[in-house]
């Protein structure tokens, strides 16, 4: 599906990044990561004007909309080139932030038409909850630095050509630890197949 100014657009959840280290007592750790993943890629599914897509095994087909992309987990380098046969633009979404809000993506998605790369900071840790990029990639970019885990940004912008080309949006907090699972509010929409699976349903 094309964005408003007609530009391809694609939104990616990493399954790698999962949310196993935050499953709380009781609760089995891969169906948790599971229960997460499936959430946090209904959240990519449900934006307007962009594709979605999910990067991990083919046992996450089952997941995936119509219309949606399954691409193998290879280094970024070679995942960035596939998405820029796909795409103009694309979001790297870590599968442990199941109640994210899909405007936190929609911020990235509209900054990546002005700079080559967008970053969304991890609310309370280390790393990134959305990570994008202008398509082709840009030459200047470390790739075989960037990490979700470790928020890009300092480095980017001593990289960088010139401070336009980095952006900052708006953060959000991933489940990744023992006590994150708290920062879940039950008041926000979505999120229903941890919510379901944290009540015992």
């Amino acid at each position: 599906m094309s964005g408003a100014e007609g530009r391809r657009r694609l939104v990616l959840v990493l399954a790698r990044y999962d949310a196993t280290g935050a499953a709380p007592p009781g609760v089995d750790a891969d169906a948790f990561a599971r229960a997460c993943l499936a959430d946090t890629y209904e959240v990519t599914a449900d934006l307007e004007g962009a594709r979605s897509g999910l990067v991990g095994p083919a046992s996450l087909d089952e997941l995936l909309w119509p219309g949606a992309v399954r691409l193998d987990d290879t280094g970024l380098d070679d995942l960035l080139a596939a998405c820029a046969e796909l795409a103009d633009e694309v979001v790297l979404v870590p599968a442990d932030a199941p109640d994210l809000p899909g405007l936190v993506l929609a911020k990235q998605l509209k900054v990546l038409h002005r700079a080559d790369v967008a970053v969304a900071p991890e609310r309370g840790g280390p790393g990134c909850v959305a990570l994008g990029f202008r398509l082709p990639v840009a030459a200047w970019l470390p790739l075989a630095d960037l990490d979700l885990d470790v928020d890009p940004r300092a480095a980017l912008r001593a990289a960088a050509p010139a401070d336009a080309v980095v952006e900052s949006t708006p953060d959000w907090h991933r489940l990744r630890g023992a006590t994150a699972v708290h920062r879940l509010d039950p008041a926000l929409e979505g999120w229903e197949e941890t919510r379901a699976l944290l009540s015992g349903r």
